[in-house]
């Protein structure tokens, strides 16, 4: 069986590795194409027209099929023409096409398509993009072109990184296909392998991704169910599926204690500090009380106090708010928050004018035993303020 008949599906990842690790023309071969069975030459199809889709665009491709006009005998002209139409009707199927038949994947086939010719489908679209662009105009440069520098993205900065950390990881896979019977997956440290190359949860996500559709045909062969992946791996027995699974196990699982070890010594992120401004914006109080000549004070002074000092007009009531022992008097919405509820306590005064002349009198001191001094049930606060509230004082 041609080796290249039994490839599986081709992810980018895969290109993109591949591409770091080597830069040889890694594009679908169709050597051997003569003895593939018609599932094996349409598996092969469809797998190489994916990996141009994964690598290239349209655009990339034109050139290969202005290459294969070339070969096919097109004239002079008739490639002229084709090479001014706008690079966008060359379209990704064309390219990917042209590519192939480059390859060696030949023109037509009685079991593929119908049997009918590749050829002939390419060149009635290169004609149709000659026809469609024949008015196309080709835009003089004014300016001189300046040199177009890559501009290579922090992911791809990362995912190139990653993939120099997996040479040993591929020698390994190698060792296993040159000779599985003599291969110990025990003897690779994968975990103390990828600390060494100081793999962070970043490359350890790529990593384990990248390897994970191995593992998992792997498994899938060792279920027995696809016909086609015993056929493919006919060449290894029982044992020897279970050291290549046993491997990717042990790979997979030290990417994920990568990544776990990773969220558990991650800094927790500092909360951003929220302007006090802001955190007073919907509490309600009342500014100031003509009758009994009291001005509320900025309600920004509650946030941080360890004391507020409230009195409610309507109800008569002196209050004070104290702080929690491991907290400061704060707001949230229109009410306090961060007090002790059993040391924050309210009265009720007989005399408000009076009694508010002679606590705005008051020192530090005085203020300690103000409440205890008025002959009233102490009664505990529940943290709202309301617009018949007055903020007096905070400590």
């Amino acid at each position: 069986m041609a080796k290249s008949a039994t490839k599986t599906r081709v992810t980018k990842k895969q290109v993109i590795a591949h591409r770091v690790k080597s830069q040889k023309d890694l594009s679908p071969k169709w050597d051997g194409h003569e003895s593939w069975s018609s599932d094996q030459f349409n598996k092969h199809f469809r797998m190489s027209m994916e990996y141009y889709r994964l690598e290239y665009s349209g655009k990339d491709l034109k050139p290969k099929i202005i290459n294969w006009m070339s070969q096919a005998g097109y004239t002079k002209d008739q490639i002229a023409q084709f090479k001014k139409t706008r690079d966008n009707r060359c379209n990704l199927t064309m390219g990917a096409i042209a590519a192939n038949l480059l390859r060696g994947m030949p023109i037509a086939r009685a079991d593929f398509n119908d049997g009918r010719s590749t050829a002939q489908w390419l060149g009635e679209a290169i004609q149709k993009v000659i026809n469609e662009g024949s008015h196309d105009i080709e835009e003089e440069e004014t300016t001189e072109a300046k040199p177009v520098v890559p501009q290579v993205s922090i992911q791809d900065r990362v995912r190139e990184a990653t993939f120099n950390m997996t040479e040993e990881i591929e020698d390994a896979i190698e060792s296993f296909s040159n000779d599985p019977e003599s291969f110990d997956p025990k003897a690779f440290k994968i975990l103390n392998l990828l600390r060494g190359k100081q793999a962070k949860a970043a490359h350890a996500r790529i990593i384990r991704d990248y390897y994970q559709r191995h593992y998992d045909e792997y498994l899938e062969l060792q279920e027995g169910k696809c016909e086609q992946l015993k056929e493919a791996y006919s060449h290894l027995s029982k044992a020897q599926v279970k050291k290549i699974i046993a491997f990717y196990n042990d790979l997979l699982s030290a990417c994920e204690m990568l990544m776990q070890e990773a969220k558990v010594n991650r800094k927790p992120r500092a909360k951003k500090s929220k302007p006090a401004e802001k955190i007073v914006e919907k509490l309600k109080y009342m500014k100031q009380d003509e009758k009994l000549k009291l001005v509320s004070i900025s309600p920004t002074d509650i946030i941080g106090a360890k004391e507020l000092w409230i009195f409610n007009t309507k109800t008569r009531k002196l209050g004070k708010y104290v702080s929690g022992e491991f907290s400061e008097l704060s707001v949230k919405g229109t009410s306090i928050t961060g007090y002790d509820e059993i040391k924050s306590i309210q009265k009720t005064l007989r005399k408000p004018e009076e009694q508010l002349k002679e606590f705005k009198a008051a020192g530090k001191v005085a203020l300690r035993k103000f409440l205890e001094d008025i002959k009233a049930v102490d009664i505990k606060l529940n943290g709202r303020i309301n617009e018949d509230t007055v903020l007096l004082k905070v400590q």
